[in-house]
């Protein structure tokens, strides 16, 4: 963790590859969920699910549409990954691409960008100078300074899906834990040991899932030394979204709604 203007808490994801066996027996189809769109890129507090957000996602370099349809894709991803984790109650409804944000802009100095409607900045990969850091999320900034609202997400342009995923579930929700420098989103759980195998914010996770703990099903936290100690994610995100559910799955077979998309690509 570094300081500067705003908090930095950065963000390592390990590269896991995914598998899997098809099945040749046809599902019947499941009816598709009609998330309310929010212009907000997390979840408002006190709302009800489900919930779909709105992401401003801008390439620091001028970049071809193709390259812009390229990390729609990832967004797709993401999106699916998000409504599966939650059991299907949060969604990316919605993602504006604009380029051409901060040419010549480095990740070393992203703490000085300001980009005040962006929710996502992708910085293509030889800008891209604080590896092994594999993506970061900005904390506590006055909204309409370093992005739109207090925090702000700063990938590369080969960003693994993974990644995404973890600097997705950091932006999502706004909590409300206090103590050890705790985020007002998802804990990067890594920092703190023993690991955590059950947890997506950890850096060894298997399956995909935030953990559960205290009367919550499938209790799997694991106590950390410091961060959110005993606490695990899906306690806290109920605390603060009570009308959200947990039945202990981190799955659903409701279809991922669909992903609107607009193109903003310089000449």
């Amino acid at each position: 963790m570094k300081g500067s203007r705003a908090v930095l808490f950065l963000a390592l994801t390990l590269l896991l590859p995914a598998c899997g066996r098809s099945h040749e027996k046809a599902a019947p189809a499941m009816p598709t969920a009609n998330p309310t769109i929010l212009d907000e890129p997390s979840v408002p507090t006190g709302s009800s699910p489900p919930a779909g957000l709105v992401w401003n996602i801008g390439f620091t370099e001028n970049v071809s549409l193709a390259d812009m349809q390229v990390q729609y894709g990832k967004f797709v991803q993401l999106s699916q990954d998000l409504w599966n984790i939650t059991e299907g109650q949060v969604s990316l409804s919605k993602v504006r691409f604009f380029d051409t944000v901060a040419p010549g802009a480095v990740a070393s100095s992203s703490a000085s960008l300001r980009v005040p409607s962006l929710d996502v900045v992708i910085y293509t990969r030889e800008k891209w100078d604080v590896d092994p850091i594999a993506g970061e999320v900005l904390f506590f900034s006055p909204p309409g300074t370093l992005g739109r609202t207090d925090r702000r997400i700063d990938v590369p342009d080969d960003a693994h899906r993974l990644t995404l995923l973890h600097e997705g579930s950091h932006f999502a929700w706004k909590l409300t834990w206090t103590g050890n420098n705790l985020p007002p989103g998802l804990d990067d759980e890594y920092n703190y040991s023993p690991s955590d195998s059950a947890c997506v914010m950890d850096l060894m996770f298997v399956p995909v899932r935030w953990c559960s703990g205290g009367a919550l099903p499938a209790p799997n936290h694991t106590t950390k030394n410091g961060g959110q100690g005993a606490q695990s994610c899906w306690e806290q995100i109920k605390k603060d979204y009570p009308g959200f559910n947990f039945n202990g799955v981190s799955s659903t077979t409701s279809p991922t709604p669909p992903v609107a998309v607009e193109f903003n690509d310089t000449p």
